[in-house]
């Protein structure tokens, strides 16, 4: 009886395992964009780890909203997880991808977005800080 329990407890890890990594790589339709840093996926929250856009009182508010819109409303992407999975707020935090495109990197490479790093996840810190620096020499929109 007890090597049947183990069993069941081996077979429902592995099966956890398994469906959290199908759902990081799996393609998702992005169905709105809240602000320059959030997006919703289907009833699912989603806040681009790495990055603050500026909010509705602020300057180039209007601008990160819109290229959001443009970069990822009614496309299919890849959400990559990083160490921590949820923010405060109970969204989901990941990195968003559109074919090869990160796009958390590009917000701030367009000078859309701050760079801003969020408690343990630290997997693309290294380029998205990069891509502010370009967009900070180039003095686009935010850094004007």
């Amino acid at each position: 009886m007890k090597k049947s329990i183990k069993i069941f407890f081996i077979i429902l890890a592995i099966a956890f395992v398994v469906t959290n990594y199908m759902e990081q790589y799996k393609e998702q339709r992005v169905t709105d964009v809240i602000d320059g840093d959030t997006i919703k996926i289907g009833y699912a929250s989603i806040r681009l780890i790495g990055i603050n856009a500026p909010e509705k009182n602020e300057e180039c508010y209007k601008e990160s909203k819109e290229l959001l819109q443009e970069l990822v409303l009614y496309k299919k992407v890849m959400l990559e997880k990083d160490r921590q999975d949820t923010d405060d707020y109970g969204r989901l935090l990941r990195y968003v991808y559109v074919e090869d495109m990160l796009v958390n990197k590009e917000m701030v490479r367009l000078g859309m977005a701050r760079f801003e790093e969020v408690g343990l996840n630290k997997k693309h810190s290294e380029n998205i800080l990069e891509a502010q620096e370009k967009a900070q020499n180039a003095r686009r929109c935010i850094w004007v």
